[in-house]
């Protein structure tokens, strides 16, 4: 099925062998390409509406989220983009947040395994199935019925490799660059204190978003300190 395809209403009320479990255990289920985040409200809506928030803990989509240091532009009061002296625009570094999906087309599920609650699970729209289980295992005949396996679970170990159940807020946010030490690159700022913009990163400074550069000036090899977001790979 191609992305562009919109997926058809699944409609899944056949039993499975499942038995109910004793604690809910992480599951991971397989979406179609960019209804991860649908498959995960769509499912929260469920459980929420059928009071089974016991039944599935938690429901999550695991994201990588760093912060990057970026210049823009400053607009003045009027909306214009401001100017110095020279006619250059002004710049000023600005940090953002970008978020990033570590496993597309997948969504993770806390849930306690029961034949109801996995067809619930099934039954999502944009949903194709839990990952461990597939067409030769996911289903088999039992005395003229058609029935669903049990998926397995993520062991203690994967789930901590994992970092499922981590403290959020213990996650600190890293600076992302597009280079490190040892590497050549090139001052973009507009103060450039060498001969040559092109010059070697001797140290990164994360806290203060800040490298040390060694450059070269008057046939020597001097160091400078610039803002992170003053330089960029040379390559």
């Amino acid at each position: 099925m191609s992305d562009n395809q919109t997926p058809e209403t699944v409609n899944n009320t056949v039993p499975s062998r499942s038995k109910s479990a004793a604690e809910a255990k992480w599951y991971i289920v397989h979406t179609y390409s960019g209804y991860e985040n649908k498959v995960l409200t769509t499912l929260k809506q469920k459980v929420e509406n059928m009071g089974l928030k016991d039944q599935f803990p938690d429901i999550v989509i695991p994201v990588e989220k760093v912060r990057e240091i970026v210049k823009k532009k400053v607009k003045g009061k009027d909306g214009k983009y401001k100017k110095d002296e020279y006619g250059d625009f002004i710049e000023e570094d600005t940090e953002i947040i970008s978020e990033f999906k570590i496993f597309p087309s997948y969504v993770f599920i806390k849930m306690i395994m029961s034949d109801d609650n996995q067809n619930i699970v099934r039954s999502v729209r944009g949903c194709t199935g839990f990952v461990g289980l597939n067409s030769m295992n996911a289903t088999e005949k039992v005395g003229g019925s058609v029935i669903h396996n049990a998926p397995p679970a993520l062991s203690e170990e994967e789930v901590k490799e994992l970092g499922l159940e981590a403290d959020n807020e213990e996650n600190k946010l890293e600076l992302k660059l597009r280079f490190k030490v040892g590497d050549s690159v090139r001052i973009i700022g507009q103060y450039c204190p060498f001969e040559d913009p092109v010059c070697v990163v001797e140290s990164i400074d994360e806290e203060n978003n800040s490298v040390t550069v060694i450059g070269n000036m008057f046939g020597r090899k001097i160091p400078a300190d610039l803002p992170a977001s003053d330089v960029e790979p040379a390559d």
